[in-house]
């Protein structure tokens, strides 16, 4: 059974125990595949898994040669949610995106790293003297590490270790300001105790 699946012309059908899927065929434009939710396997073809109504639906029409989906008549066909399936990440995609997550990662924990080593190496003085500048260097670090994260969820917002590190930077952020108001209260209840005397 020949497919026709949201604008890819041509897709072979093929049944596993695992339900039906479609196989592009290698002359489809990879933007059009991409945007019909097809996927890249390591054999090198584009493949779709369908949805159980849509299997179904294929089933219902026996051997007949050319089907196009999703179909207008029939009225036993559900199309998948959102008409238009969610486009997948392709393997270059999936560099990229890493690539740049790594980069945050650095910039997110190299200069707490580097204030640590120094604070080792170097004697209290001079150390002291070059703190100001770390502390400002380590802000901006972690400034530049957040925004790079939110590009990667931005360009690349099924890359997995792009939502991660999301989770990640909002635990830290929401942490932080915890610590703060336990910080602030403590010392507002410590005023108190002292103006009680």
């Amino acid at each position: 059974m020949i497919v026709n699946y949201f604008g890819v012309t041509g897709c072979d059908c093929k049944w596993s125990q695992n339900g039906a899927f479609l196989v592009a065929p290698s002359s489809a434009p990879v933007p059009v595949l991409q945007q019909a939710g097809f996927y890249y396997a390591q054999d090198g073809s584009w493949y779709k898994q369908l949805s159980p109504q849509e299997a179904s639906y294929l089933q219902s029409l026996g051997n007949q040669g050319v089907v196009n989906l999703p179909a207008a008549a029939p009225n036993n066909y559900v199309p998948p949610v959102g008409a238009q399936p969610m486009q997948q990440e392709t393997p270059e995609e999936k560099r990229k995106a890493n690539k740049m997550c790594w980069i945050s990662v650095i910039l997110m924990y190299g200069p707490a790293s580097l204030r640590y080593l120094l604070a080792k190496i170097m004697s209290a003085s001079t150390y002291l003297q070059m703190y100001e500048t770390l502390g400002t260097l380590a802000a901006a670090s972690a400034l530049a590490a957040f925004i790079l994260m939110i590009v990667v969820r931005v360009k690349y917002p099924k890359n997995t270790f792009g939502k991660v590190l999301m989770i990640i930077y909002l635990v830290q952020i929401a942490l932080a300001i915890l610590a703060i108001l336990v910080f602030a209260a403590m010392c507002n209840s410590a005023l108190r105790g002292c103006g009680g005397r």
